[in-house]
């Protein structure tokens, strides 16, 4: 009887680990991790992943898995999958930034709305932004690529209690840094049109102070706005490749493996 429950345990485990990879990924993923994607649909999609995966992934360690060391193992796997998904989630906040900043320097930045994806008030240029690069990330195959990365993982980092190296952990964090500097180049180009903008009602304002500058001055910003975002637009296209560059080559780092 011992040796049938140990099997039925270990068969269990084969199923069980795998699955809490792959459900952190996509919980805490682009797009698919989003709260305007219903739970009952990442479970579904991460079950299914799991079953179709699960045989061709090496065998779990001996390891009872209702025990602590089980726990520490169901624990790691959750923490790997998390670290990859943030990374993809950093992806798409570098863009949403980047929109965020030209929606406060255009005055845009008064019109705001619930972004279904963190269930917060963003302006609207940031949601624009975001709409775009999930077109973007789903016209480049990057939740292919992503799968498949996840895929190898188990190759890299199997099943058992080693997890990801404290060192890479220390670069994550660093990376994270790639929201701010990536997502003001992005935005630069606009932000300087912008700020040339203001600076001439600046010196209109010096020149003839019984000017009602702020009556003009805002439709005019906010009308400039548009036109210089219908300009610069296109600096998502040519961004975002290689914003997913990096981040693809950090979670390969995560992973200890050199992907192509």
């Amino acid at each position: 009887m011992n040796i049938l429950m140990d099997t039925v345990h270990q068969a269990l485990a084969g199923y069980i680990w795998p699955f809490c990879r792959i459900a952190a990924v996509l919980s805490t993923m682009t797009a698919i991790g989003s709260q305007s994607v219903p739970a009952r649909v990442r479970l579904f999609l991460a079950i299914s992943m799991t079953v179709a995966l699960a045989p061709m992934i090496a065998p779990p360690p001996s390891i009872p898995l209702l025990s602590v060391p089980g726990f520490l193992v169901t624990i790691t796997q959750v923490v790997i999958g998390i670290a990859i998904g943030l990374v993809l989630l950093i992806v798409l906040q570098t863009f949403t930034f980047a929109g965020y900043f030209i929606g406060m320097q255009t005055s845009l930045g008064f019109a705001a709305m619930v972004d279904p994806t963190n269930g917060q008030q963003v302006p609207v240029v940031g949601h624009v932004y975001q709409l775009l690069t999930l077109l973007l990330f789903f016209t480049f195959d990057v939740h292919l690529v992503v799968f498949q990365m996840l895929f190898y993982s188990f190759e890299t980092l199997p099943i058992g209690l080693e997890g990801i190296a404290s060192a890479n952990f220390n670069s994550l964090a660093k990376w994270g840094q790639t929201i701010f500097t990536s997502g003001l180049m992005i935005a630069l180009s606009a932000v300087i049109g912008l700020l040339m903008i203001n600076f001439s009602f600046g010196v209109m304002t010096r020149a003839s102070p019984q000017l009602n500058i702020f009556s003009i001055g805002f439709p005019m910003v906010m009308l400039a706005g548009l036109f210089v975002l219908w300009l610069t637009i296109y600096n998502v296209l040519d961004y975002f490749p290689a914003v997913w560059l990096q981040g693809k080559q950090q979670i390969c780092t995560m992973l200890y493996q050199s992907c192509h």
